[in-house]
C-alpha cells in the first residue's frame, strides 16, 4: 500500500478493500499492529464495524507487553475482536520437529535439549539459534549440545538491546534485576535490586510477563537461557558489578542461603566490603557441611581479593581455605597455611593452623615443614603451657615431628626413648595422644625396633577410641592402620574403613577418598585379598587427579606394594614414576628399583635384576627401615644369587631376611622369607624348609602367602608325586580364593604338565609287557606267549590286561595297530 497522509489513510483503506470482487472472500493481515499510529488504529476501527455485504476476516499480531498496546486506539480496536489467541511456546516435540524440517534429519536428543534450553521453546530464539547453528556448520548430533549451549548470535543480541531501549524505565530496571538475581525468585528483593516501590515493580512483572520474560504464575524466569545472558551480557560492566554486590547483600539480609549470596560475589572483580568477605565465609562453612569443599575454596578465593581482608580477618581466610583445598589440592592447602604462619600473632595460634593437615599430606623436603613444626612446639613451652588446648596442640605437634622425620635414622633413638617413656599402656583419651603413639609405634615398625604384637596392640587399642570418619587421614593415624596391616591385626578394620569411606563420600573430598581406598587395599592385602587389594588400589588412583598433586607418600607406596604383590611391576613403576618421581622419597626410590629388578628379572637378565634389588637394599638401610614388610629386597637378591650360581651369597642373602622376619614376628613375614630360603637350599633340606614356611603361613591368614609357599613346596624336585599334586591342587583353590589369577595360571600350567608326564608315564609299557603285547599281535596263544616267554599263564593275562589299559584299547584285536601308532615311546 503507498504511504499516505493520516487525513487520506480511511479513504485510501476503503478505496483498497472497494477494489476487491465483492464476491471474493478476503483477508486483511497487519502484522506488529503495536507498532501502528493513532490515525490508522482508528480508521481500521472504523472498518471494522463498518458493515459489509461481503465476507471480510482481520487478522491483527500484537506484542504483548508493548506498552504502545495500551494506548486508548489499541485497546478499541481489539475490544471488538471475536476472537484472541495468545500463542504460548514451542514444546520440546515442537521443537524438534522444527529441527528435523530445517536440517532434514532426525536430531540426537540431547541436540533437542539444548536447543531447547537456550531458546525456551521461543519461536523466534529457536529460528535464530537454528540459523546459527546452520552457519557454523553443525549437524543436530548430541557431540554438538555444548556448542549450541554456548551459542551467541550477535544479531540477537543487538536486537534485544533494541528492544529493552523502547521499554520503559522500570521495566528495564526489573528485567536487569531479574537477569542478575538469576533463577532466584524472590520479589521483594528483586524490587529492592530495582530500586523500585512495589506498584512500579508489580508493573514491570506483568509488563515482563506477557513479553514472555517470566512466568505469569509463578513469577520464574522464561524464555530459555539465550534470553537472559542476552540481558546479563546487554548490562555496562560496572552497573553489572554494583548490581551482583548489592544482590548479595539484600539476598543474605533476606534470609537466602550464603552459597546463593556468594555466587554473585564470584562474578564480581573483588567483593571490597567486610559484608561481602562475612557472606562468602559463611558460604565456605555451608559447603564444607554440605560435602562441597570445591565451592568453598572458590568462595574463599574470591574472599582474598578483597583488598580490605587483612590481619587475623585474612589470616582467618588462608587457613580456612587450607581446611578445603587438603580435600582436593594437598600442595596448594599446604602453600597457604605456610602463608598464613608468619601472619599469626603467636604459638598456638600457628599451631593450630599447622595441625589442620596431616604428615600425610606435607612435604619436608620442599617446605622444610619439619623445622616449622619445631619451632612452632619450641614457642609453646612458654607460659601457659599447661593449658589443655595448648598441651593438646603440643601433642599434636610432635606427633608430626616424628613422623615427619621417620626417614631419618638420627631421629630413631629419641623416637625410641619417647615411645618407652610413655610406657606399656600409654594415654590414649584425647586426639594428641593417639596421634603421638601412632607415630611412634610406625617408626618403630619400619625399623623393626619393636614386635608385630607390641605395635598391633598398642594401634588397635588407639583406633579403638577413634570415630571412624575421614578426617582420620588429616592426622597421623593411617600410620596405625599401616602398621596393623604389616601385623597381620585386620579384625574390624574392613568395616572401620567402609564407614570411613562412607562419610568421605558423602563430604565430597577426592584426597579422603583416594587414602581411605589405599588403607583399604592394605588391610585387603593383608589377609591374602589380592583382587580386592588391586581394585581398591586402581580406585584410589583414579581419585588423584593432578589438581590433588598425586598420592601422599604412604598411599603411592602402597599401590606399589599391591602391584608387586600382584606380579605387576610394571604397574608398579608407572604409579611411582606418575606420583613420585621427582621427590627425595628413599622408601618411593627403593621400592621403584624394586620394580625394575623385577622387570629385569623377567627379561632373564639376573645380573641387572641383582643391581636393582641391592640399591633398593641400600636405600632402605640408610634410612635405618629395616622391616622385611616394607620390602623384600634380600630375599629377592637371594634368589637373583641362586639363579647366578653364586650360593653363598645366597644364602647369606636369604638367612638375613629370615632373622629380620622372626624379629618383627608375623607368620606372613616369615613364611615369606622361608620360601625364599628353601627355594635356594638344594636337596632335601630345601623340601624342609619349604614345609616350614607353608606350617608358619598356616598360622596366619595371608591365604596369598600360603599359595605361594604350596606352590614353591609342589614344585620342589623332593616332593613326591602324590604330595606335590595334592600341594598344588591346594595352592591352586587358594589361588582362587584370594584372586591370584597370576598363580592360578602357573599353578594350573604345572598341575597340567604333571598330569599329562603322569599319564605318559603309566602308558609306558615295560619290557616284559611289550614282549607279550607283540607276540599276542602277531597272533599267538596266551598258551603259546607263556611257553615261548616261560612264564605262566596267569602272569601272561596279567601283562594283557596291563597292556590294553595302558594303551587304551578294548582287546587283542587292537593290538598291531597300537603298537605301530606308539612304536616310538616305549622300551
Amino acid at each position: 500500500m503507498p504511504r499516505t497522509t493520516p487525513e487520506h489513510t480511511p479513504k485510501d483503506l476503503m478505496s483498497l478493500l472497494d477494489t476487491v470482487s465483492a464476491d471474493r472472500a478476503l483477508l486483511v493481515l497487519v502484522d506488529d499492529l503495536h507498532m501502528a499510529d493513532t490515525e490508522s488504529l482508528r480508521a481500521l476501527a472504523r472498518e471494522v464495524a463498518r458493515r459489509h455485504d461481503r465476507r471480510l476476516l482481520f487478522v491483527f499480531s500484537v506484542l504483548p507487553g508493548d506498552v504502545r498496546a495500551e494506548r486508548p486506539a489499541m485497546k478499541d480496536l481489539l475490544g471488538t475482536a471475536d476472537r484472541t489467541v495468545v500463542l504460548s511456546a514451542l514444546s520440546p516435540i515442537g521443537t524438534r520437529a522444527l529441527i528435523r524440517d530445517a536440517f532434514e534429519a532426525t536430531a540426537e536428543e540431547e541436540f533437542v535439549g539444548a536447543l531447547y534450553e537456550r531458546s525456551g521453546g521461543n519461536p523466534l530464539l529457536t529460528r535464530v539459534v537454528m540459523d546459527e547453528v546452520r552457519f557454523r556448520g553443525l549437524s543436530p548430533t548430541a557431540a554438538n549440545a555444548d556448542a549450541v549451549r554456548a551459542l551467541r548470535p550477535d544479531h540477537l543480541y543487538q536486537r534485544l538491546a533494541g528492544f529493552l531501549r523502547s521499554q520503559p524505565d522500570h521495566v528495564r530496571r526489573t528485567a536487569n534485576a531479574l537477569a542478575v538475581l538469576g533463577r532466584t525468585v524472590d520479589l521483594p528483593v528483586t524490587a529492592q535490586l530495582a530500586g523500585l516501590d512495589a506498584h512500579r515493580h508489580a508493573e514491570a512483572v506483568r509488563v515482563l510477563g506477557l513479553l514472555g520474560f517470566l512466568d505469569e504464575r509463578s513469577g520464574a524466569r522464561a524464555g530459555g537461557t539465550l534470553l537472559w545472558d542476552a540481558l546479563v551480557d546487554s548490562i555496562p560492566t560496572e552497573e553489572l558489578t554494583a548490581l551482583r554486590s548489592m544482590a548479595a547483600k539484600l539476598l543474605h539480609r533476606a534470609g537466602h542461603p550464603a552459597e546463593v549470596a556468594a555466587e554473585q560475589l564470584l562474578s564480581a572483580p573483588a567483593p571490597h566490603t567486610p559484608e561481602a568477605v562475612r557472606i562468602l565465609r559463611e558460604a565456605a562453612d555451608s559447603a564444607l557441611r554440605w560435602g562441597a569443599p570445591r565451592d568453598a575454596a572458590r568462595y574463599l578465593r574470591q574472599a582474598l581479593l578483597d583488598s580490605s581482608a587483612v590481619g587475623s580477618v585474612r589470616t582467618d581466610l588462608l587457613t580456612d581455605l587450607a581446611t578445603a583445598e587438603r580435600s582436593f589440592a594437598t600442595m596448594s592447602a599446604l602453600r597457604h597455611v605456610t602463608e598464613a604462619l608468619p601472619l599469626l600473632g603467636t604459638a598456638r595460634d600457628r599451631a593450630a593452623a599447622v595441625t589442620r593437615l596431616g604428615p600425610l599430606l606435607m612435604e619436608p623436603a620442599e617446605f622444610t615443614i619439619d623445622s616449622l613444626l619445631r619451632d612452632i612446639a619450641d614457642g609453646l613451652d612458654g607460659p601457659g603451657a599447661d593449658d589443655p588446648v595448648t598441651s593438646e596442640l603440643a601433642l599434636r605437634l610432635e606427633a608430626r615431628r616424628h613422623a615427619l622425620a621417620a626417614h631419618d635414622p638420627s631421629h630413631v633413638p629419641e623416637a625410641m626413648r619417647r615411645l618407652r617413656e610413655l610406657g606399656p599402656r600409654p594415654p590414649l583419651r584425647t586426639t594428641g595422644q593417639r596421634e603421638l603413639v601412632a607415630s611412634l609405634a610406625h617408626i618403630a615398625f619400619v625399623t623393626n625396633s619393636t614386635t608385630a604384637g607390641q605395635s598391633a596392640a598398642l594401634c588397635a587399642q588407639l583406633l579403638e577410641r577413634e570415630r571412624p570418619g575421614p578426617e582420620h587421614i588429616h592426622t597421623t593415624l593411617p600410620l596405625a592402620v599401616n602398621v596393623l596391616a604389616a601385623a597381620g591385626r585386620t579384625e574390624g578394620m574392613a568395616d572401620w574403613l567402609r564407614v570411613a569411606g562412607r562419610r568421605a563420600h558423602r563430604q565430597g573430598g577426592e584426597v579422603e577418598r583416594a587414602v581411605i581406598r589405599a588403607e583399604q587395599a592394605m588391610i585387603a592385602l593383608a589377609v591374602g585379598n589380592v583382587a580386592d587389594a588391586k581394585q581398591e588400589m586402581l580406585r584410589a588412583d583414579v581419585l588423584a587427579g593432578p589438581e590433588a598433586s598425586g598420592l601422599p607418600a604412604l598411599c603411592t607406596a602402597i599401590l606399589a606394594i599391591v602391584a608387586l604383590h600382584s606380579e605387576e611391576p610394571e604397574l608398579a613403576e608407572e604409579f611411582l614414576t606418575r606420583h613420585r618421581l621427582g621427590h627425595t622419597n628413599q622408601y618411593l626410590a627403593a621400592l621403584l628399583h624394586m620394580a625394575r629388578g623385577l622387570l629385569a628379572a623377567r627379561r632373564h637378565e639376573p645380573r641387572s635384576a641383582l643391581t636393582h634389588f641391592r640399591t633398593a637394599g641400600q636405600r632402605m638401610e640408610r634410612i635405618g627401615w629395616l622391616n622385611p614388610v616394607l620390602l623384600p629386597w634380600s630375599s629377592c637378591a637371594a634368589l637373583m644369587h641362586h639363579r647366578l650360581g653364586e650360593p653363598d651369597q645366597a644364602l647369606s642373602a636369604a638367612r638375613l631376611e629370615v632373622e629380620r622376619a622372626r624379629e618383627w614376628g608375623t607368620p606372613a613375614a616369615e613364611g615369606h622369607a622361608l620360601v625364599a630360603l628353601g627355594r635356594i637350599i638344594p636337596g632335601r633340606r630345601g623340601a624342609h624348609v619349604l614345609e616350614e614356611a607353608v606350617a608358619v603361613l598356616e598360622r596366619g591368614s595371608n591365604s596369598h602367602e600360603l599359595c605361594r609357599a604350596l606352590y614353591a613346596l609342589g614344585s620342589h624336585e623332593k616332593t613326591s608325586r602324590i604330595r606335590s599334586t595334592d600341594t598344588l591342587k591346594r595352592a591352586y583353590d587358594l589361588g582362587m580364593e584370594c584372586g591370584a589369577d597370576w598363580m592360578v595360571q602357573k599353578i594350573g600350567a604345572k598341575l597340567e604338565r604333571e598330569y599329562t608326564s603322569t599319564k605318559m608315564e603309566e602308558s609306558r609299557l615295560t619290557r616284559a609287557e611289550l614282549r607279550v603285547a607283540r607276540l599276542a599281535a602277531e597272533g599267538s596263544s596266551n598258551t603259546e606267549i607263556s611257553e615261548q616267554l616261560g612264564i605262566s599263564s596267569r602272569m601272561t593275562e596279567k601283562h594283557l590286561t596291563n597292556c590294553y589299559r595302558k594303551l587304551g584299547i578294548p582287546g587283542r584285536r587292537s593290538l598291531r595297530e597300537a603298537l605301530d601308532n606308539s612304536a616310538s615311546g616305549y622300551t
